[in-house]
């Protein structure tokens, strides 16, 4: 046995943590996650720091806020990864992840790598050229390619279900020429498995601990039906309808979802198919954690491993006027599963809240390592009642619809940089985030204002930091 336990540590993309079995969800999509969960620490009340993954995934790994240092893509000093912490220490360290986000085909694979031993894309190389050379046209002045957007935005705008009658033509006719019934290119996880069995097979005749993470990608928008998922059977139309719906919301802004009403209303119609679609993902994914987990145990990996389990974000159901994932500070888009399974540990519950910005400082602590000076986080299992932030805003260079939101105790307070405004919450009232008591509770309003003025003051947002 290794005198280190090994740590894998399992994110998945837009996994809502009210939608599985352990956080009360009544429907039974997933077992298996429930039986890691039981012989857990769960944290039933872990909120990431951002709403999508370029913002939460670099907090998780660097336990640094998504605004600082020029902004969540200059991953660089003084941004230290954990894998970098943990190569030191002698961990053997990889990571298998089928973002293209993260790839080095959308220019941030490099931003990653620090630090791991193996790092694999696993992805469609393919699929994201074609979408970075798209990208590249569509900055052009081409009057084809403008008018072609200009007849797709109305079209789907005006006449939704017309367009995704042409949409889905398409999408048959693609189906028989080719092997794969997805509309649009994803990894699933039952093909990321077998590279992480192999890498373990491997590392095990080295007799020293490893460290993997593993991002699972499943839950990204378009939503697959479950019979599409495990036997690549053909979508139906309102099958495909749903899963599409929500990425292309996602496109839209709210004040542009007000004027198109007769599309708000399709989009709206379709939702309880949506979500439907969501849950049986939820379920295929399960299942292959289950398969991961299995091999771990006949591979005696599984009694010495810490497994963290955890998601970048949520993903909204129409909550606040929108659907998948987008610049919003609402809890449906933060709040997120977090569990440790722990070698030795005995199994409780902890109901305190908590911020992913702890977790990679807690994986130092709990196998006996330094954390790097870098860390803004604490150990998650400290019991503290300090605030927690989020940070979010839309754009790559040039940030806009910039937020900032605060949790302290029942209380919620977001400030909108750009506009001005301010929205706060009582959680313990409205668990949602429908009514907005910024007016009323003056007292409270002031007191949270200084909160995020101090917090500012000490993690300055696009902070400007000289290389190291």
């Amino acid at each position: 046995m290794n005198k280190k336990p090994n740590l894998i540590l399992i994110t998945f993309e837009a996994l809502r943590a009210d939608h599985l079995g352990f956080m009360g969800y009544k429907k039974n999509i997933s077992p298996n996650i429930n039986a890691l969960a039981k012989k857990s620490t769960v944290f039933t009340h872990a909120y990431s720091l951002g709403p999508v993954s370029l913002h939460s995934l670099p907090s998780i790994l660097t336990s640094t806020y998504p605004l600082d240092y020029q902004g969540p893509r200059k991953i660089e000093r003084p941004r230290v990864l954990i894998s970098e912490v943990l190569k030191k220490e002698g961990y053997i360290t990889a990571a298998f992840q089928p973002s293209g986000y993260l790839s080095k085909y959308l220019g941030n694979n490099d931003k990653y790598y620090k630090g791991w031993d193996f790092f694999e894309n696993i992805i469609l190389p393919d699929a994201f050229r074609q979408i970075k050379e798209k990208n590249k046209k569509t900055v052009k002045l081409n009057l084809k390619n403008f008018f072609t957007k200009l007849y797709k935005g109305l079209t789907f705008s005006f006449c939704p279900r017309a367009f995704f009658k042409i949409e889905y033509l398409k999408y048959k006719r693609r189906c028989k020429k080719q092997y794969s019934k997805m509309p649009q290119p994803k990894i699933k996880s039952v093909f990321v498995n077998p590279v992480i069995k192999s890498f373990i097979y491997l590392v095990k005749k080295r007799k020293k601990p490893f460290f993997i993470w593993i991002h699972y990608m499943d839950l990204h928008t378009p939503y697959f039906s479950y019979r599409n998922l495990a036997q690549n059977e053909l979508l139906s139309y309102s099958e495909f309808v749903s899963g599409q719906l929500p990425g292309r919301l996602a496109e839209y802004s709210e004040k542009v979802l007000k004027i198109f009403v007769i599309f708000k209303k399709f989009a709206k119609k379709n939702l309880k198919e949506t979500t439907k679609l969501y849950d049986q993902s939820i379920k295929y994914i399960d299942q292959q954690i289950g398969n991961l987990i299995e091999f771990l145990k006949k591979e005696n990996i599984y009694q010495n491993s810490i497994i963290c389990l955890s998601a970048d974000h949520g993903e909204e159901f129409w909550e606040h006027g929108g659907s998948s994932h987008s610049p919003k500070l609402y809890n449906e888009l933060l709040h997120v599963p977090l569990l440790f399974k722990i070698p030795g540990g005995n199994p409780k519950v902890l109901e305190n809240k908590v911020s992913l910005i702890d977790l990679s400082p807690t994986i130092c602590d709990l196998v006996g390592v330094k954390k790097d000076s870098s860390f803004k986080g604490k150990n998650l299992f400290i019991p503290s009642n300090s605030p927690i932030f989020h940070q979010t805003a839309r754009g790559i260079e040039k940030f806009n619809n910039s937020k900032v939101a605060c949790q302290l105790n029942n209380w919620k307070y977001i400030f909108n940089r750009d506009t001005q405004t301010e929205e706060l919450y009582n959680l313990s009232q409205d668990s949602k985030e429908q009514k907005n008591l910024s007016q009323p509770e003056l007292k409270i309003l002031s007191r949270m204002r200084k909160i995020i003025k101090k917090f500012e003051k000490e993690n300055p947002p696009f902070s400007l930091v000289e290389k190291i």
